[in-house]
């Protein structure tokens, strides 16, 4: 009964429709290619072209090409101006998340934030499913992980690889830890899951914003079910509660725990 009434108070605030959903994704995709190919434009730039068709044509595995990528960046002493690059490009990444709802809801209706779910929530209740959800998150990351290597899938170490420089383990931490939760909530549970749920039901908001929040996540191919997982579980909670703080605050905690199981 209580969620209920937090559905019904929310619904009177979310007047974006289904064709300002579609427009927020197709911002979100155009910004975050063009991102993608400042980025790939500067590595160019930065590593040279020569040595980068040298490494695409030598036949390597996903895997074995950013690890020679990372070696040649330590060789050549580029590290640390790529890593600046693709902070800026990862913080730029996450930004277009919050430009893509705020442009289609609250700058269009001229709403307040609370129409995205910034609101206060029972503080006891919030952290207790918020704390159900990491441990589900992470076992069922856990789970998957264990399954997938009985078919020998090999994961790629980039994020690994991340973390042997201070300052690549300051970027994942910040973008994984702080940016990516609050931009990301924002978009898939304030303004998709909300809008889908609105109009069809809330069961169709968890399902396609899911789906959606795990498509963002290509470059993760082998986490996908999780992240899909994750994002249903991520749903419910922005259901129960009506806050997407309560989200913002799940999502960091279960991206900071992963961080430092991955780091032991």
């Amino acid at each position: 009964m209580e969620e209920k009434i937090l559905m019904e108070e929310q619904t009177e605030s979310i007047p974006w429709t289904v064709g300002d959903l579609a427009k927020g994704i197709a911002l979100v995709i155009v910004c975050t290619i063009l991102v993608a190919i400042g980025l790939g434009i500067g590595t160019t730039l930065l590593v040279g072209s020569d040595a980068l068709e040298e490494l695409a044509s030598s036949g390597l595995s996903i895997p074995e090409f950013l690890s020679e990528f990372w070696d040649l960046l330590a060789s050549e002493g580029l590290l640390t101006p790529w890593l600046a690059m693709v902070f800026v490009g990862m913080l730029l990444g996450e930004g277009v998340f919050v430009l893509g709802a705020w442009q289609f809801s609250v700058s269009k209706y001229k709403l307040g934030w609370s129409a995205l779910g910034f609101r206060s929530f029972n503080m006891r209740k919030g952290l207790l499913l918020a704390a159900g959800i990491v441990l589900a998150g992470l076992l069922l990351s856990v789970l998957y992980d264990l399954l997938m290597s009985q078919f020998g899938e090999e994961s790629s170490s980039l994020i690994l690889d991340f973390t042997d420089t201070a300052l690549g383990l300051a970027t994942i931490t910040i973008v994984a830890v702080v940016l990516a939760p609050f931009a990301e909530e924002i978009f898939f549970r304030g303004f998709l899951f909300a809008g889908i749920g609105n109009r069809y039901g809330y069961g169709w908001g968890a399902v396609f914003s899911a789906l959606i929040f795990a498509m963002a996540h290509l470059m993760q191919p082998g986490a996908f079910l999780p992240i899909f997982l994750l994002g249903l579980l991520l749903a419910w909670l922005y259901m129960k509660t009506g806050s997407i703080w309560a989200c913002i605050i799940t999502h960091s905690v279960f991206n900071s725990l992963a961080l430092v199981f991955m780091l032991i």
